[in-house]
């Protein structure tokens, strides 16, 4: 399956975006125009769930990065989580490590976006 799917669920406050599959220059721009539209109905707190992407470019970088920049700029919080084999050395590789909030497992990154800011 190397079309991208993307799955949305909830809990609690926090909207879970699942992609599947890959993510290339034609499906950045999916990417991207979902979680700039869940931004901008004021979702608050987004986390990406990386887990099952097969494969990313540069332009799924790029739709992460704008989506990011967004974020902050509504005040919201945009994290990704289970980023795996491949897909983590790639954001190595780029030194993309540091630019997003990246959280091991999904649990994680919900205790972190549901929880109060120490």
């Amino acid at each position: 399956m190397n079309a991208l799917s993307i799955g949305q669920t909830r809990a609690g406050n926090v909207c879970i975006v699942t992609l599947t599959g890959r993510i290339d220059s034609t499906s950045a721009s999916d990417v991207m125009a979902e979680l700039t539209r869940l931004i901008s109905s004021g979702e608050k707190s987004i986390l990406v769930d990386l887990g099952a992407v097969l494969y990313l470019t540069s332009a799924a970088f790029r739709a992460l990065l704008v989506a990011t920049n967004e974020a902050e700029r509504r005040a919201a919080k945009l994290a990704l989580c289970n980023l795996a084999g491949h897909v983590r050395e790639l954001f190595e590789m780029g030194g993309l490590l540091d630019v997003f909030a990246i959280h091991n497992s999904r649990d994680e990154a919900l205790k972190q976006l549901a929880g109060p800011h120490a």
